[in-house]
């Protein structure tokens, strides 16, 4: 029950947590309610005003993670003791990072796997806003994406710089017209989709242009741009696929493009520290050069 709760917690209620964890909403209530009737306090109000943890609930929740770490502590100390130890290690990654050769996170799993077999290796895709938390919080080991670099504790790395620049779909009004005949004020006036872990830096970034959609992750914003109804941000290799099939095109990349710095961080405290720089140094391994033709 402490488990589905904080599931709740990180869903931000309980619509998204029955999808996470692919329950009915009254079989979730159910277990919320018994949890509540165990500890003897109300964890969260949940009404037409929305979710929100109760005082009692936000330290149920800091309580359970703590408890949970304890019990993957007990579980490893266990294993070595006895012989049967199989470590976990979880990484946290951005979405669309499966394009970009830069990161080249398939080769650094392949070296991973082949160096420690006997690891077993979780991967979560999760916004960027969340990446940082999910490691503060002992969830994920070492994470990677346009990080804050707002934790002292935590060691940093840069993996690269990744490019991106504005696009539109095919259907849009400016996919047939220059660079040089699409305007600032074009822009204004033309439907934005913008990211919205980075809403400010999208708006702003134009003199407060008008936002007319929002996604959480650059697959929907890929969805967005394909729609031929808005423009929006994508990172250039996630988008280049769509450029070579002639579905979407960067617009004036030399003057709206920018770039974002892609981060690598851990906890160097721990059992795992051995493996955490062992992945961090296999993500910032430059890639081979390509053979030539």
């Amino acid at each position: 029950m402490l488990k589905i709760f904080a599931t709740v917690v990180e869903c931000n209620g309980f619509q998204n947590a029955q999808i996470a964890l692919n329950i009915s909403q009254s079989t979730l209530s159910t277990h919320i309610a018994n949890l509540e009737a165990k500890l003897g306090s109300r964890l969260c109000e949940r009404g037409r005003a929305g979710f929100k943890l109760t005082r009692a609930g936000e330290e149920t929740y800091e309580g359970a993670q703590d408890l949970f770490r304890s019990i993957e502590s007990f579980e490893a100390r266990m294993g070595r003791v006895h012989g049967t130890e199989s470590r976990r290690f979880r990484i946290g990654v951005i979405d669309t990072v499966v394009t970009s050769r830069e990161v080249g996170l398939d080769r650094a799993v392949a070296a991973f796997g082949a160096a420690y077999p006997d690891v077993f290796v979780d991967l979560e895709i999760s916004p960027p806003q969340l990446l940082e938390r999910s490691l503060a919080e002992g969830r994920r080991d070492i994470v990677i994406g346009p990080l804050s670099q707002s934790v002292p504790a935590f060691e940093y790395r840069e993996v690269t710089v990744e490019r991106h620049a504005l696009y539109c779909g095919r259907d849009h009004p400016w996919f047939g017209r220059p660079d040089a005949g699409i305007t600032r004020a074009d822009l204004m006036a033309t439907q934005f989709s913008v990211r919205a872990y980075r809403y400010f830096d999208d708006v702003y970034r134009f003199g407060k242009a008008k936002a007319n959609a929002s996604v959480s992750n650059m697959e929907a914003q890929e969805i967005m741009v394909l729609s031929g109804r808005y423009v929006g941000f994508l990172p250039d290799h996630a988008a280049a696929r769509w450029v070579e099939a002639g579905l979407m095109r960067a617009v004036r990349p030399a003057d709206w493009g920018l770039t974002s710095r892609f981060l690598i961080a851990f906890d160097p405290a721990g059992e795992l520290r051995p493996l955490k720089r062992a992945f961090q140094r296999l993500v910032c391994t430059p890639a081979p050069a390509a053979a030539d033709a």
